[in-house]
């Protein structure tokens, strides 16, 4: 008897075990974003394709939806970026929505006709959408062999968290349209997925898109954001009211300008940001939280809500701003609907802008420190 209950004692410790060494491995992220070549969600990609050389993340994928510029053309500088970086054997490139749930053209000008021509980022309501012969090279060419995924952003996205269930983290650096569809066709990956860390919102501080009330990421999509917000998913949101204070120094810019190895990404940075010192560092700040949370200095929990109306006879433009509530004044209606985010006011800006260089300045290609994995069926 005192043998069998050692064996089944012995059985119940290896599963325990099997399930520890599952979850041993580097952290697995989707990486949704609306793409650039080398400002916020270009470095972004810079440093996910250096740490995952180094085995400190796994990046299951990236999924691209409009915002900084159209889907096409961020797609087109996708692909190079993987390219570039060398991990484009690894890593593939999934293509997400073109357009926000609602908030469209018609509606944008709307916006404009109410309240006057934009006075801050608009991004890709700057320019009409492209055509396939108007799409531009990123400054070293198109990707000369990498397609982009057959499988589209919202399946990949449903079958990396049903296949890694508790694992996947998602670094929401873009609009929300192509997370919150997939919410809205598999609702049973809310629960499995592990959290997402999102740089978007404003809390206390004014905005940074059109007329400056809303920050950019949430007022592209803000339907898409209310329905990602109200999803009972762990959130973490680094908002403006964090990223305001992590500008680019004159001490970080020369580390990466002049870096004593130059790549193609430190001369980039260095021609693209020489008159830009002292501008903010967006999503590279979120990453920074994923991989490393103890950065986070200032956190607090509270209910963070958007706003969607947009109300043609008011003279008040609040349409994709942040709606934040304490737990004193959340009524109880609200209470049934939102979940507290965990929002970030304010990181240890010192150890962030140490692992910001050191990932921008890293090996273009990068090299890898592991045997990376591949490529998962579409």
């Amino acid at each position: 008897m005192r043998m069998q209950i050692s064996r089944i004692v012995l059985s119940g410790m290896m599963s325990l075990i099997g399930v520890a060494t599952a979850f041993a491995g580097p952290p697995k992220v989707i990486i949704d974003t609306d793409f650039n070549t080398i400002f916020d969600d270009g470095q972004v990609a810079i440093m996910a394709a250096q740490l995952y050389a180094q085995g400190a993340i796994d990046i299951l994928g990236f999924t691209v939806a409009s915002g900084n510029e159209w889907r096409d053309q961020e797609v087109v500088e996708c692909l190079r970026a993987v390219e570039r970086m060398g991990i484009d054997h690894h890593v593939k490139v999934h293509i997400g929505a073109q357009y926000p749930l609602l908030h469209d053209n018609n509606s944008y000008n709307l916006e404009v006709l109410k309240f006057g021509q934009a006075t801050q980022y608009v991004g890709a309501y700057s320019g009409p959408q492209p055509g396939p012969k108007d799409l531009v090279a990123p400054p070293d060419g198109f990707a000369t062999h990498t397609r982009p995924a057959k499988e589209n952003a919202v399946d990949f996205i449903i079958r990396m968290v049903h296949r890694y269930p508790h694992e996947v983290s998602i670094l929401e650096v873009a609009p929300p349209t192509d997370l919150a569809l997939a919410i809205r066709k598999d609702p049973t990956i809310i629960p499995l997925i592990k959290q997402i860390v999102t740089m978007a919102g404003q809390i206390y501080v004014p905005g940074n898109s059109f007329q400056g009330v809303a920050e950019f990421n949430w007022w592209f999509d803000p339907e898409a954001t209310q329905v990602v917000l109200r999803a009972n998913i762990p959130h973490i949101v680094v908002p403006l009211d964090c990223t305001n204070k992590v500008p680019l120094t004159q001490s970080v810019y020369d580390q990466i300008a002049n870096s004593p190895r130059p790549t193609f990404v430190t001369k980039l940075f260095a021609e693209t940001f020489a008159s830009a010192i002292g501008s903010t560092l967006f999503d590279t700040v979120a990453l920074g939280v994923l991989v490393h949370p103890e950065y986070a200095t200032d956190t607090r929990e509270l209910y963070v809500d958007m706003n969607t109306t947009f109300e043609s006879g008011s003279n008040e433009h609040d349409y994709g701003k942040s709606i934040v509530y304490a737990d004193g004044s959340l009524k109880y209606a609200s209470a049934l609907m939102l979940q507290k985010s965990k929002v970030v006011f304010a990181i240890n800006n010192a150890a962030y802008y140490d692992f910001y260089v050191k990932l921008m300045t890293g090996p273009v290609p990068v090299r890898f420190h592991c045997a990376p994995h591949d490529f998962d069926d579409d």
